[in-house]
């Protein structure tokens, strides 16, 4: 899923209300996949909440919104695919952060963070800062 809004005019309040209405509808949607196929996880609640704070976090740092999608694993990933590298982010719902940043042809940033922990949130801005 794509955001469907520009955030460089978006206020704080509007990309708040935006992101929850679209994490509340692919929510939605894996549970509805889930009833046709169990062999599909749902998305753990705690995985959409995660994913608010993150995007949150990314909103207020100026980064760009990613592509959004969930995993066969119920997980929820992130996707950034500038002209330069690409960039993932994946949220299982434990406050844990799985980040890959390729950028230039041969440099690679890879890593996990806590989203409690702001040092290592400044890091992972960094690789993305790297891509864009």
């Amino acid at each position: 899923m794509q955001s469907h809004f520009d955030t460089s005019s978006t206020d704080a309040g509007t990309f708040r209300y935006s992101i929850k209405r679209e994490l509340a509808e692919l929510y939605g949607k894996a549970e509805e996949d889930w009833t046709l196929d169990s062999e599909i996880d749902v998305i753990p609640e705690a995985a959409c909440n995660d994913a608010l704070f993150l995007l949150e976090f990314l909103f207020n740092s100026g980064v760009p919104m990613p592509n959004i999608n969930r995993t066969a694993h119920g997980n929820l990933s992130f996707n950034w695919y500038p002209e330069e590298g690409t960039a993932t982010m994946e949220l299982c719902g434990d406050g844990l952060v799985v980040y890959n940043a390729f950028f230039d042809e041969d440099r690679q940033d890879e890593g996990a963070c806590v989203l409690t922990d702001s040092a290592a949130l400044d890091e992972l801005l960094g690789a993305l800062r790297c891509v864009y």
